[in-house]
């Protein structure tokens, strides 16, 4: 037996209601958005609800059902018509958030909860949270600014780009570039396949940093007094730095390693085919 309680639809057969549903939650809840294309974007609100409104909601067979503490947004019934939807939910700053699309452009902004964003294509936005994000798209771009907590960010074909995040970071794409701007982590790995790394923030004592590139350049600003244990290997490229390099070991096929100040963190860049640049951060750079 299906224990899922409809609450309500927004597949409406006529125009005589509002294209737009509220539903009750409770901390704990998970809201769930699934197999949906088109536009979602996701706003906070100070009411422990969940709001839905969009263009032409009524015209789209969407609906809205809880089992348990799962509150699922997905199109009704698995052989209907998927039409696209451009909608806005509105939640409570602390909702869990687990959304899952088709192509489907996705903007999340000021959440405090865990957000998780999975889609085949469309982009993924998000800015200004507090909870752990976990996104992933396969032809789509990712982009996150102003957040606290950790992000694992990953696109098959697409640029991941992160600016001004604190909490530890996990970066990669197949076919695309890797920005990372303003980073304070303890963790960072960020890695691609036909692209750039780029990264500037500072290195924590104790901390661990791993940046691989195939076929690409990587870039690493830090600041003036950085402190890290660094091992190095370009196979066929260049390596320059803006500090002073007094080689500790050399193992051979490009790969060496040295120390900036006292150590402190362990800091690992490879790359196969471009350069490696270790720059300097200019104050209120």
């Amino acid at each position: 037996m299906n224990t899922a309680i409809l609450l309500t639809s927004v597949a409406l057969l006529g125009a005589t209601q509002p294209p737009d549903t509220t539903v009750t939650l409770r901390r704990g809840d998970q809201v769930q958005v699934q197999d949906l294309g088109g536009e979602v974007h996701v706003e906070v609100w100070n009411r422990a609800q969940l709001r839905i409104t969009g263009e032409d909601l009524a015209a789209r067979a969407v609906t809205v059902s809880r089992n348990g503490s799962r509150v699922l947004v997905a199109p009704a019934g698995r052989r209907g018509r998927h039409d696209d939807v451009v909608m806005t939910l509105r939640v409570p700053p602390w909702a869990i958030l687990d959304i899952q699309g088709r192509e489907l452009d996705v903007d999340v902004s000021h959440t405090a909860g865990p957000v998780s964003v999975r889609n085949v294509s469309g982009d993924i936005r998000v800015q200004g949270t507090t909870g752990d994000l976990d996104l992933s798209s396969v032809e789509g771009e990712i982009s996150v600014s102003d957040a606290r907590g950790s992000v694992h960010a990953h696109s098959r074909g697409d640029d991941v780009t992160l600016r001004r995040v604190i909490g530890d970071v996990d970066a990669g794409t197949g076919n695309g570039n890797v920005r990372l701007e303003d980073i304070d982590a303890a963790s960072v790995n960020a890695e691609t396949l036909d692209g750039d790394v780029y990264f500037s923030g500072a290195f924590v004592a104790g901390g661990r940093y791993a940046f691989s590139v195939h076929d690409g350049d990587a870039t690493l600003v830090i600041p003036q007094g950085s402190a890290a244990h660094m091992t190095v290997a370009t196979f066929d490229g260049e390596f320059t730095s803006d500090f002073p390099v007094t080689l500790r070991h050399y193992t051979g096929e490009g790969r060496f390693d040295f120390v900036l100040g006292r150590g402190g963190a362990e800091v690992s860049v490879e790359v196969f085919d471009g350069e490696i640049r270790l720059r300097r951060r200019e104050p209120g750079g």
